[in-house]
């Protein structure tokens, strides 16, 4: 619709696009996208649910595409084959998924280079913010961004499935610091649940060998 052309590949990361960008492409504006990780823990969960209709993406990853370093796809396969066995071995509902493999403290390869961006698109407001980005960047806007890719079997309100007092104590321990960094908030219905102290303490630990990984292990 834009008449791009592809470049790396899909999950390929700002710092791989510089590795491998002219000195021109160097200088495009930046725009990021960014989801708030309660969201997609839960749709990542329902894809490891239905693995079998994604084709054993997950259980045998036979079926994934094979991206960045051998490092990254061994973690990345060894990671997915484990926690969909168990979902699928254990038939296992969310709350017990999520409180098995969320301990610690969450980011991603955004706490790299985000906050120097020019323009963040949220996934939660992703078609208004689609439309305005590209406006102010003078890309007249083509059409409605299609919905596509829609996970099955999952609800639209992903705060619903962290029923449990305990579940959102443990969401507020692993999610808060990272919540707070990108200006997202808890529900007003969670405010009797407090983050432990040690919550932010521990993200700034952990994102020391996260950032590592993801400058140089990609």
């Amino acid at each position: 619709m834009y008449g791009c052309e592809p470049f790396l590949n899909k999950h390929a990361t700002y710092r791989q696009f510089l590795k491998a960008a002219s000195k021109d492409e160097k200088k495009y504006t930046t725009i990021g996208s960014m989801r708030i990780p309660l969201d997609q823990t839960v749709s990542m969960y329902f894809k490891y649910k239905n693995d079998k209709e994604l084709e054993e993406r997950f259980t045998t990853g036979k079926n994934r595409r094979r991206r960045g370093t051998a490092l990254r796809q061994f973690l990345s396969i060894r990671r997915h084959r484990k926690r969909s066995n168990y979902v699928l071995q254990n038939n296992a509902d969310f709350e017990q998924y999520f409180l098995r493999f969320f301990k610690w403290p969450f980011s991603n390869w955004s706490i790299l280079d985000h906050k120097n961006f020019n323009y963040i698109i949220r996934f939660e407001n992703l078609a208004a913010d689609y439309k305005k980005v590209f406006t102010e960047v003078g890309v007249p806007v083509q059409r409605d961004l299609p919905l596509a890719n829609k996970t099955p079997g999952r609800k639209k309100d992903f705060w619903s499935y962290y029923e449990s007092d305990k579940a959102k104590r443990r969401a507020k321990f692993v999610f808060g610091p990272f919540m707070r960094h990108w200006g997202y908030e808890f529900p007003e219905s969670w405010g009797h649940i407090k983050e432990p102290w040690h919550a932010q303490l521990i993200y700034d630990l952990v994102s020391i060998p996260s950032k590592i990984y993801w400058k140089y292990l990609m």
